[in-house]
């Protein structure tokens, strides 16, 4: 239930000896890599380390990756069956993966998919110019002169062109009265274009084109193609048959390789592996005969680490050191099995800082867990998000943040359980069982009352734990001037509304006040801007108001999940009167409860998490720790032993 600590290990080594410490680390995935480069300035490093001498082999490995990505999308592409969403992933080892890259008939497989791909370019390619040539020739297909026939001969001039549709008629006409032996056939149109070809005696050449130039005359840019246009669009469609059979061809020969891609998926995840081990190559620094580098440790892993790089490593020394102030220590976590899934609520707002913050986990997590379930508070929909979530961590086996989240997920379904067992809900009164406690539909003030005494709850904790803070740092005045003080005054103004202690509320509440008013302004440099500070920062009571009302949202999304519940029962009721009917009820059921289930649970998930950012937070914690990135094996299609799978 706190923020481990993170050790600085430094390793020197011999050149020989650097691959093999690098593949223990990774292996072991308890180390963060820390980029040398990054910390040691430019000069320094000149002056210290030589060239890293593995740039071209790495340049080497990431050409091969992408040709190993290249060719999976392109066989995944023509694999037409569905691989088991959850099904097992063989395991490997290093060393078997390692002579399975040595064989060349699987690199023979990749260079086929890339000849095969450049095939199939070509092929796209000759067809969209067949197609583009086709869509030229089609308003001529009525022209009966061989396309080579087109142009100047000795006596006569074939004029192949368009000319705008309006105003054609008059234009056709005007030019056969002022030129003579002017032949004009249409040979199609459409509303703004009419194709013609346009015959005439070469002796009148400049005549007519001076008229048709000024008329919108554009000469047809045909082919070079020999006979009519129907023979020449009869022949691009043979050719369009004969590209189309060898597409055939080549897909077929496409789809042999599909029998390939389980391999290539292994190979793929070595070679990938692989990269992060090179890139991390990069980070270190090394001379002509040794080798240095650095490392975050969480301290609980390592003597495991040392252990392993002792026994394997002959000659390594490693020298463990604690971070200093202005280092980017990462933050690693450790907190009971119980507690591990609302880290991901932490993680997802912001790590703690190591130098100000504590794990705020542990403390947030039962309320977190309270508030769920009060939010979605039906017993039945709790057992199916308990049940579904289980189910989900035994079939999909997920890791990292995905099982935070499934495991989130149930444990908020065991809270949904009992809310909903108190509050009486099962399935929106389906099950008609009284409740433990009250009915929040029947009594909303007591279910109100009790979610602002939680958040008053929860408000405290947090003034507790920025208290502890100041006082773990020697501050035990801003302890009580800042945190103490505001609980006595919040303390007074909740003794006013009850009976009991309303005769001394007044009191305690001017103690509270005339304590703020006094130290709330005391960094201020004189007396009059001390006084004023003290005196404004009484205002934030309204903040803290703001805060419990905040709080109201429990009760809120509690009625809501019950109000529409029984909204899809009582609609399922309405139809069930015959046969067609209980199909119509069952399937209202069914959805209505469903969609209420997960429209519920994901407000739930995000008014609770915005209680504990906003409401809780805001008391104590600032954030702004680095996630812990482990230099370590990570897998999408096999298990490595020792490693993981993503």
């Amino acid at each position: 239930m706190a923020i481990v600590e993170v050790k600085k290990m430094s390793i020197l080594a011999l050149q020989d000896d650097k691959d093999e410490i690098m593949r223990l680390l990774q292996e072991m995935g308890s180390t963060e890599i820390i980029n040398l480069r990054e910390v040691v300035p430019a000069d320094e490093w000149e002056e210290i380390f030589e060239g890293e001498a593995k740039t071209k082999e790495r340049d080497t490995l990431e050409r091969d990756l992408a040709e190993l990505n290249f060719a999976l999308g392109f066989v995944s592409d023509y694999d037409k069956t569905k691989k088991p969403m959850f099904a097992d992933k063989p395991v490997f080892k290093e060393e078997e993966l390692a002579n399975f890259a040595k064989d060349e008939a699987i690199w023979e497989i990749v260079k086929k998919c890339r000849t095969l791909d450049g095939t199939l370019n070509k092929i796209r390619s000759e067809e969209m110019k067949l197609q583009n040539t086709i869509s030229t020739l089609e308003p001529w297909e009525e022209l009966k002169i061989p396309m080579e026939d087109l142009g100047t001969s000795q006596k006569v001039v074939l004029l192949a062109g368009t000319l705008p549709t309006n105003g054609f008629e008059e234009l056709i006409d005007g030019m056969k009265m002022t030129v003579d032996n002017c032949s004009v056939e249409v040979i199609s149109s459409d509303r703004e274009t009419t194709y013609v070809l346009i015959i005439f005696h070469k002796d009148v050449e400049s005549h007519v084109m001076e008229i048709l130039k000024s008329n919108g005359w554009s000469r047809a840019d045909l082919p070079d193609l020999d006979g009519t246009p129907v023979d020449a669009i009869q022949e691009i469609e043979n050719k369009l048959e004969r590209l189309e059979s060898q597409r055939n061809e080549v897909t077929e020969d496409a789809e042999d390789l599909v029998k390939y891609r389980d391999k290539l998926e292994l190979l793929l995840d070595y070679y990938e592996m692989l990269k992060v081990r090179k890139d991390a190559y990069m980070t270190t620094g090394k001379t002509e005969q040794s080798f240095y580098m650095e490392a975050w440790i969480p301290e609980p892993n390592l003597d495991e680490c040392l252990k392993t790089l002792n026994e394997k490593v002959e000659g390594v020394s490693i020298s463990i050191t604690d971070p200093e102030d202005e280092d980017d220590v990462p933050i690693v976590l450790d907190n009971p099995k119980i507690v591990e899934p609302y880290e991901m609520i932490t993680e997802l707002y912001s790590l703690p800082d190591r130098n100000k913050d504590i794990d705020p986990n542990l403390f947030m997590a039962p309320f977190f867990f309270i508030f769920f379930g009060m939010m979605v508070s039906d017993a039945g929909y709790g057992i199916f998000l308990a049940l579904v979530s289980l189910l989900a961590i035994k079939v999909i086996k997920p890791v990292g943040m995905a099982k935070k989240l499934f495991d989130l997920i149930f444990l908020g379904g065991i809270s949904t359980l009992i809310w909903g067992a108190i509050f009486g809900g099962w399935f929106g009164g389906l099950i008609p069982l009284p409740p433990i406690w009250i009915n929040p539909i029947d009594d909303p003030i007591s279910l109100l009352i009790f979610s602002f005494i939680l958040g008053l709850i929860q408000i405290y904790t947090g003034l507790i734990l920025k208290a502890y803070i100041n006082i773990k740092e020697g501050d035990a005045l801003s302890a009580l001037f800042d945190q103490g003080f505001w609980m006595i005054l919040l303390a007074g103004c909740i003794m006013f509304a009850l009976p009991a202690t309303a005769g001394i509320a007044k009191t305690v509440v001017i103690i509270g006040a005339i304590g703020l008013v006094l130290t709330q302004g005391r960094h201020q440099d004189n007396i009059i801007q001390k006084f004023l500070s003290g005196l404004l920062s009484l205002y934030d009571i309204t903040g803290y108001l703001s805060d419990v009302l905040s709080y109201s949202r429990v009760l809120a999304l509690g009625l809501a999940t019950g109000v529409i519940g029984t909204v899809i029962n009582t609609m399922a009721e309405l139809v069930g009167v015959n046969i067609v009917g209980y199909v119509a009820m069952t399937l209202i059921l069914v959805i209505g409860h469903v969609f209420n289930i997960a429209i519920n649970a994901l407000g739930a998930y995000v008014h609770s998490s915005r209680l504990q950012y906003v409401e809780f937070f805001s008391k104590f914690y600032e954030g702004g720790g680095r996630a812990f990135n482990p230099f370590r094996i990570s897998t999408r299609y096999i298990n490595l032993e020792n490693g993981e799978e993503i």
